[in-house]
């Protein structure tokens, strides 16, 4: 037998001399790939008429921690198989069609992978940090991680949180150092390997700020993140003429995270969102659905 290079290769090779409930488990995963990654063990248990300790079992035999790490996983795998499917034929293709199909889905992969890889505990953390903060540092440098702490930023400023963002590597070490015991550094990096990134996390740590960092797990500035949410989402190196999706991933983060803290912060940020929402009326008028400032 081939050692398995995937998780879902792995899954495929161990099914046929599984016993039967967790064989059961096995032919479910390998039937709906996607709907797994999404799925709670409760619900899945009961759809494959198993035991949620069945369940368990069968992601450890597999080499995972846990319900939570095989989805991650199962995710990341199913991305990257999909991504390589017809990366030959797609590679060479220049029409308007293919190149919106493959950008749509390569945005839906990175969101399913980020989705799966959500650390809930970890984003209550995070959000009653910065509900809590004296005020809000939001940093990243380079392509989407700068992009992503200007939009942190403005997701933010309408509930009246005291907040600023930086992609400036002096700026970044200059808010660092007049950091408050209390305060909350938001830090975002695709790879987490930064200098500025990893020094403004040690000197706002070492000051008595909270540092949250979205990013990979295990890379430089994750070790430094006293709240970890953890980004993981495979590149699209076969494609190189397409942009990074890891920044779908990073505005899964920053939308859940921003809502969190408009829940945490009702009914002040209600009150304000409607102030803005009243003073916006003097610019464009009245619309139906209008967005708070979007």
């Amino acid at each position: 037998m081939n050692r398995p290079t995937s998780l879902i290769e792995a899954i495929e090779q161990l099914a046929p001399g599984l016993k039967k409930a967790e064989r059961r488990v096995a032919e479910m995963v390998l039937q709906d790939i996607e709907g797994t990654t999404r799925i709670s063990i409760k619900s899945f248990a009961a759809q494959a008429q198993v035991s949620e300790p069945t369940v368990m079992r069968f992601a450890r035999r597999v080499g995972c921690q846990g319900f939570s790490d095989f989805k991650l996983r199962l995710a990341q795998d199913f991305a990257v198989g999909r991504m390589y499917i017809e990366a030959e034929r797609k590679a060479h293709s220049g029409d308007v069609e293919t190149i919106a199909q493959r950008v749509y889905q390569s945005g839906v992969d990175a969101l399913a992978t980020a989705f799966a890889g959500i650390d809930e505990k970890a984003l209550a953390a995070a959000a009653s940090a910065i509900v809590k903060a004296g005020k809000v540092v939001c940093l990243g440098v380079g392509g989407s991680s700068a992009v992503m702490a200007q939009e942190m930023e403005n997701r933010l400023f309408r509930f009246g949180l005291s907040v600023t963002a930086s992609a400036d590597p002096y700026k970044q070490s200059m808010l660092s150092a007049i950091a408050d015991k209390g305060d909350a550094f938001l830090l975002f990096s695709v790879t987490g390997k930064p200098h500025s990134l990893v020094e403004a996390a040690e000197i706002a740590a070492s000051r008595g700020a909270t540092v949250i960092a979205v990013t990979m797990p295990q890379s430089p500035v994750a070790a430094r993140a006293g709240i970890l949410l953890p980004l993981d989402v495979p590149g699209d190196e076969v494609h190189f003429n397409f942009p990074n999706r890891t920044r779908y991933g990073q505005l899964l983060v920053i939308d859940c995270l921003s809502a969190l803290v408009g829940s945490l912060t009702q009914p002040v940020s209600a009150r304000k969102l409607h102030r803005i929402r009243t003073t916006l009326l003097a610019l464009h008028g009245h619309t139906e659905a209008q967005p708070i400032g979007d």
